[in-house]
């Protein structure tokens, strides 16, 4: 017969916790700009109000994960023998490319223009799809730059430079 026992995630523990402290820092730093009140909303009630909404999910998640820990049939997880990097970069894949666009719209906006930024941000940022299709995503990443345009610089006047 085999043994069940009750463990806490310390994943999920870790995100809780991260979640909170994340909350904590964006709710204590709106404090500093004025809340104001619901007629007249100063700088600091929405970032307030998404801090507390952080703060609650951080709460959430700790608490889902500490009082009620997933139920295993070991009690240790076992330790793969070998490492499949394939999946580990499958992965990871998200987690690195989607910030990597972040980061590459960021740099190119104002050297290269918000077409060639949009059109990067799209194509890296869609080659972290599971089973990206090439062909859909280049389709899209020429179709978004010219939404970005319209939205950003026709309808709300903003003046980016466009290449």
């Amino acid at each position: 017969m085999t043994r069940r026992t009750f463990a806490p995630d310390p994943g999920g523990l870790i995100s809780g916790a991260i979640m909170l402290a994340i909350g904590i820092a964006v709710t204590v730093t709106s404090l500093g700009y004025g809340i104001g009140s619901l007629r007249r909303m100063d700088a600091g009630f929405f970032p307030m109000l998404l801090g507390a909404g952080a703060i609650l999910l951080g709460l959430a998640i700790t608490l889902l994960h500490g009082l009620f820990p997933v139920r295993s049939d070991e009690a240790e997880t076992p330790v793969p023998e070998t490492i499949d990097w394939a999946e580990r970069w499958h992965r990871l894949r998200p987690m690195l490319l989607v910030p990597l666009g972040i980061a590459a719209f960021a740099a190119l906006l104002e050297t290269a223009g918000l077409l060639i930024a949009t059109f990067a941000l799209v194509l890296i940022s869609g080659l972290a799809a599971e089973k990206p299709d090439l062909r859909r995503l280049v389709v899209i990443a020429l179709l978004a730059p010219v939404g970005a345009w319209v939205i950003f610089v026709l309808g709300f006047g903003l003046p980016f430079k466009l290449y």
